[in-house]
């Protein structure tokens, strides 16, 4: 899925890697919801974007009530990239949103010492949703190109994708659920 003309949600996006994914999707065209529960460090985020009119920010330490809020704004909700917390929740409360759109994406930034396993048993509890379930473990590497490394993951829709400075080493990867 190329995110240009896409509504994708990025939660933790006053941390480094979800600034990162923030500004460079929409650099690349998408309208970004930016979800955060530190205030400044989001209107940091907001202060780094290029094309205002593409960004929305929220500052929440829970997502309930935010897809309604999105749906007013955007109408749908194309992705979600997790840098930060427990996915659980911000999963459940956005899945409907993705399941509903003919192409959607779901990626979660995984603990960098996480492994194939944990990634597969994401990928695995949303198969058959029909959204492309993704799990992320960036090692080592600069946010920015961790950034491209997956929004370029998503536009190919090729898994695994190894992101990290030493791509020929098993540092990271994205498992894919079926759809």
């Amino acid at each position: 899925m190329r995110v240009a003309g896409k509504t994708l949600v990025v939660i933790g996006a006053g941390g480094a890697l979800g600034r990162a994914v923030t500004v460079e999707a929409i650099r690349r065209g998408a309208r970004v919801a930016a979800v955060d529960a530190d205030p400044a460090a989001l209107a940091e985020t907001a202060r780094q974007v290029v094309a205002p009119l593409l960004l929305s920010t929220h500052v929440a330490d829970g997502v309930e009530g935010l897809p309604a809020v999105l749906i007013a704004r955007w109408s749908a909700v194309d992705g979600l990239i997790h840098c930060a917390g427990d996915p659980d929740q911000v999963v459940r409360t956005f899945l409907p949103l993705l399941r509903a759109r003919p192409e959607a994406h779901l990626v979660t930034i995984g603990d960098p010492g996480g492994d194939r396993a944990a990634a597969k048993r994401f990928a695995a509890a949303h198969s058959g949703t029909g959204v492309r379930a993704a799990m992320v473990f960036p090692v080592g590497e600069a946010a920015y190109q961790a950034a491209r490394d997956v929004l370029d993951g998503m536009a190919r829709d090729s898994y695994p994708v190894l992101v990290g400075a030493e791509r020929r080493s098993i540092v990271a990867r994205v498992i894919r659920g079926t759809r």
